[in-house]
């Protein structure tokens, strides 16, 4: 377990970075790199397929935006909120979001890799059709979430809260819920095998596919 966790790479962040407003984002041509974001509203993206590389941002707020086809590659985001922000078919290579907001996000059809979220609240945040390689979701809230078809590879849940969360038609072997809480979720039943689940959670599972459970 321990050599499938040190496989994420985690950003690679300059030790200085440029303090930009976010309206300086217009005056980049699409592109921008080695910033620093901090304390604001972050415009939305409009359709303009714009490209964060190397870049921090703090306490911002991406709040009701449209973020469509956006890239974020080597990019940090802490204390942000992203709540109801549209971000399908975007892209986050070695990135961190950590303490931030994403509730009712859309990131469904994203390409995601190296990514840790932590202590996130991420309810009804929305990854359906996403590839996800070495991607970690630590101690968050992803109650009502919604994973459907998506394609894992070490993929990693830990100490989240996943109640109600859809994981239909997602393979989930390999995928370790053993150390997450939830009452119920929704998974394809050809798909579970080789998931990783507590005892209890088996039982869960056992007694949602009709079978009766006898106590010793």
């Amino acid at each position: 377990m321990a050599n499938k966790k040190d496989k994420r790479v985690k950003p690679k962040l300059s030790m200085e970075h440029e303090l930009l407003r976010p309206s300086d984002i217009w005056n980049r041509d699409g592109f921008i790199e080695k910033a620093r974001f901090e304390g604001g509203v972050m415009p939305g993206a409009d359709g303009e397929r714009l490209v964060f590389d190397n870049c921090v941002f703090k306490d911002m707020s991406f709040a009701n935006s449209d973020w469509r086809g956006a890239e974020f590659v080597d990019v940090s985001f802490q204390t942000c909120d992203f709540s109801n922000v549209q971000m399908e078919n975007v892209m986050f290579h070695r990135c961190e979001i950590v303490a931030s907001k994403l509730t009712g996000i859309d990131m469904a059809n994203s390409n995601i890799g190296h990514l840790l979220m932590k202590e996130c609240d991420a309810r009804y945040v929305n990854f359906n059709f996403s590839k996800m390689k070495e991607v970690e979701f630590a101690e968050c809230n992803l109650e009502d979430s919604d994973f459907y078809e998506c394609d894992f590879k070490q993929v990693r849940f830990e100490k989240c809260k996943l109640d109600d969360a859809n994981f239909s038609e997602t393979d989930l072997d390999g995928v370790d819920l053993s150390d997450n809480t939830y009452e119920r979720i929704e998974v394809t039943v050809p798909k579970i095998a080789g998931c990783i689940v507590s005892t209890e959670q088996a039982l869960g599972f056992a007694r949602a596919l009709g079978l009766t459970v006898r106590d010793e």
